[in-house]
């Protein structure tokens, strides 16, 4: 009789460390995304911000190269389409429509009347951009005279690449986490738990923030494995006193007050049940969260990514086409030799290259990394901690973020950082160029200085020379006598230190010459070297970035547009 007891109560011990193992799992994957999702958020700040620098440095290394385009060079014809922003799937849909149902349902258990005007504008406002979502052509004939104006072009686009990822940068709160030092301080820790609950809602669309709601999910999750675990002990203590219950009932042992046994039992049974319900009310908490806010916030989040890369190729394929007039460079055309203000720029130029490399892929890794962690945890929540189905939002929220993690697992940006990484390289030999061409200035100015010393001094043993002594050997106080053995030699001595002097001014004037010559060879080197990489690294840079933007647009669309299953089941 004891033994089909013993294995049901085997296999709810089984079932319960289980459950606290899909917990303590689901738990550490949220902090992940917490984590990660600050890390993004300072990413793609950073990865905005690099775009503006690389545009500003380009446009200064360009100013200090007076390199004209020539005239036969064909321009640019840049067709620019307004990018309308993607319609909203059938899932965010259903998810709108269960909150306003839920709303309702509220207001009529409460007795009012209330409507949610917020929801309804903005639902209004997402059908109305797919009826208005015809696009629109302008095309631009485009032709620069010189460097400096092909790099005020491209600046132009950078600067609205840049602008292009506004949109998410405000779902991440990109700005919050920059200036305010994100929640893994002590300080933002305190913030985050001692805000107040206006902080958490988004003054502008009236709904609750990311970050926020992630914060509030960590906070349910911690709670909700104290109450598995929690659970987990009081089942064991439940089970130990029914064993001991049903043992006394069988062996009717003598001394033993089977009354006492019944109490504790339903003292442990009464415990547990409390555990249990504390269990639901977490685990429903967590759902409703997940179905209503995160949900929305995911597919809001993914729908602007893919906003932000449609415009991006377009903004990089627009550059590209500039890029193309640098073929009409020469470097013939110019031989203005590099000053100290230029040189520093082309170091800011590599250093930003160098920077825009190291954003690119810190965004995508930190974006992969996030994107895995809130996939992985919503898999978790399908199967749910109290025993009941989970909501078809759930298991459609776990499809699209597990196709949004093969996306970015597939999509690499490895053929950009190639490009960047190529440029940069450039950018750098040029700098070296340039520091040996100032180097070689440097002896050119030092000898000429030299020179100029020496000829003083010449002019001087000259002048000295020629007031002393005439040309018939006599002097200006033995004039009319003979000189003097005395008078001789100091004359021949005066005539060797001219001829002397004269020698030296010329192996000097040599040693400028021929500086002056390598002087020119390195300005040559310098020019040719940046024509070279302006004409072959720089255009590359734009043709990957418009490549990798397609290609994750293209992907990131895929994933936006994949039916959803179990959408009818919500509406």
């Amino acid at each position: 009789m004891g033994a089909a007891p013993s294995r049901e109560g085997d296999a709810a011990r089984a079932a319960a460390r289980e459950h606290t193992k899909r917990c303590r799992e689901r738990r550490r994957l949220m902090r992940e995304a917490v984590r990660q999702r600050r890390l993004l958020a300072a990413s793609h700040a950073a990865y905005l911000r690099s775009l503006g620098v690389v545009a500003s440095t380009l446009t200064r290394f360009a100013v200090g190269e007076p390199l004209p385009v020539s005239d036969h060079t064909p321009p640019a014809v840049i067709v620019q389409r307004a990018v309308a922003p993607s319609s909203p799937p059938p899932l965010l849909r259903a998810i709108d429509q269960r909150r306003r149902e839920a709303s309702q349902q509220q207001q009529q258990e409460d007795g009012g009347v209330f409507v949610d005007v917020g929801e309804v504008a903005a639902a209004t406002r997402t059908e109305g951009v797919v009826v208005g979502g015809a696009e629109e052509e302008l095309r631009m004939v485009v032709r620069h005279r010189s460097l400096a104006e092909v790099a005020a072009g491209l600046e132009e686009y950078f600067v609205k690449a840049s602008v292009a990822g506004d949109a998410v940068s405000s779902l991440l709160e990109a700005a919050a986490t920059e200036y305010k030092g994100g929640s893994h301080s002590f300080l933002g820790a305190l913030c985050c738990l001692s805000a107040p609950a206006v902080d958490r809602i988004d003054s502008m669309s009236g709904r609750q923030r990311h970050s926020a709601t992630l914060q509030q999910l960590l906070a349910w999750e911690k709670k909700l494995y104290k109450d598995v675990k929690a659970r987990e002990r009081l089942q064991i203590r439940h089970d130990k006193k029914l064993a001991a219950l049903r043992d006394q009932e069988y062996s009717r042992k003598i001394g033993v007050d089977i009354q006492k046994l019944k109490t504790a039992w339903d003292r442990a049974r009464a415990q547990l049940e409390a555990a249990s319900r504390s269990v639901d009310t977490s685990a429903s908490a967590i759902a409703e969260l997940r179905d209503t806010h995160l949900g929305r916030q995911l597919l809001g989040l993914c729908h602007a990514t893919l906003d932000m890369w449609r415009a991006m190729r377009q903004h990089h394929e627009a550059q590209g086409l500039i890029a193309q007039q640098l073929r009409g460079l020469s470097s013939r055309t110019s031989m203005e030799p590099t000053t100290e203000i230029h040189h520093k720029a082309t170091r800011a130029l590599e250093a930003a290259m160098n920077a825009w490399c190291a954003a690119m892929a810190a965004v995508a890794k930190h974006q992969r990394d996030y994107v895995h962690a809130v996939g992985g945890w919503l898999r978790l929540t399908v199967a749910p901690v109290n025993g009941a189905e989970a909501s078809p939002v759930a298991a459609e929220l776990a499809a699209f973020a597990d196709r949004w993690g093969k996306v970015l697992d597939r999509v690499h940006c490895v053929d950009v950082l190639k490009s960047i990484k190529g440029f940069t390289a450039a950018a750098r030999a040029v700098h070296v160029l340039q520091s040996d061409e100032l180097r070689v200035a440097r002896r050119v100015r030092q000898h000429t200085r030299e020179l100029d010393r020496k000829s003083r001094m010449l002019r001087q043993v000259e002048k000295s020379y020629y007031d002393s002594y005439l040309p018939g050997g006599m002097s200006l106080w033995h004039w009319g006598r003979p000189m003097w053995r005395d008078d001789h030699l100091q004359a021949r001595e005066a005539r060797n230190e001219v001829a002397q002097r004269r020698d030296e001014i010329a192996a000097c004037r040599k040693m400028v010459e021929d500086e002056m010559r390598r002087h020119a060879k390195a300005i040559d080197a310098t020019r040719t070297a940046t024509v070279t990489s302006v004409q072959e690294k720089l255009p590359a840079v734009f043709q990957a970035m418009a490549a990798f933007s397609a290609s994750l647009a293209n992907s990131l669309e895929a994933v936006c547009r994949a039916p959803q299953q179990n959408t009818h089941t919500l509406q």
